[in-house]
Parts: structure tokens; sequence; C-alpha cells
């Protein structure tokens, strides 16, 4: 059997020229198409809001729609009509706070099991299994 020549035309993966020319033809396009566009739709982003504040005071005013008398909220009252906050008491004193400035005595430390109830580590340093065995 004869060796392959060289591959030519359509053989060579992603060399067909008419094909690019037509994608780059339609990206072209579509770019063009959308520079077009842009500005009806998004114009609005490249005004100041100066700008902007100008434009709608420009604009024809609204008249200021009168809502009926049932669907109107009542005069707010303050709070404070209501609720009455008077002094706070005195903080209680705790154990808690005696603990805390406390907790460097060996009397009243938190730990009253001492060091024998901590833990001794995984299963696996118990085991004295090599560090290739974990995985």
């Amino acid at each position: 059997m004869a060796a392959p020549g060289p591959k030519v035309g359509r053989q060579v993966a992603g060399c067909n020229y008419v094909a690019n020319d037509e994608i780059w033809k339609s990206h072209v396009h579509m770019e063009w198409a959308a520079s077009k566009r842009w500005p009806n739709n998004w114009g609005f982003m490249t005004q100041t809001y100066r700008e902007l504040a100008e434009t709608e005071e420009k604009g024809p005013k609204k008249p200021k729609v009168e809502l009926p008398e049932q669907l109107r909220l009542p005069p707010i009252t303050p709070i404070e009509k209501y609720i009455k906050v008077g002094k706070s008491p005195p903080v209680p004193q705790t154990t808690t706070s005696m603990i805390g400035w406390r907790s460097t005595k060996n009397d009243c430390t938190l730990e009253i099991y001492g060091g024998y109830a901590k833990g001794k580590g995984g299963l696996i340093k118990q085991l004295n299994w090599p560090r290739e065995g974990i995985i």
C-alpha cells in the first residue's frame, strides 16, 4: 500500500478558507449591527447623573395622585408615647464574673478532670500505622 501523500484542500483540518471567510464576515456584521443598536438600548449608561436629572425635569409633569381617605395611613406617632424605657437595673453578681478573673488560680481552673481526660490523638496514631496506610 502506498504511503499517503501530503494533505491537500479540504483534507487539511481547519483550512477551508471560504468557510473561515464567511464566519469572519458574519462576526464582523454582528458586531457592526450590535454597535448600531447599543446607543438605543444602553446609551443611558453613558449619561452622568446631572444630565439624566435634567432630561427628567424637561419631561412632562405627572399630576400627583391623591389616595381616597380609607386608603390613607394615620399620622405616625412616636414610639416613646407607648413605650417608656427606664434606667436598667444593676448587673447581678454571678459566679461567671468570679471565674473570669480567677481562672489563672489552680483551685479555680475550668479543667476539673485534668490532663488524663484529653484525647490521645486519632486511631491511626494509636495503632502506629505508617503514613502510606492512611490513604
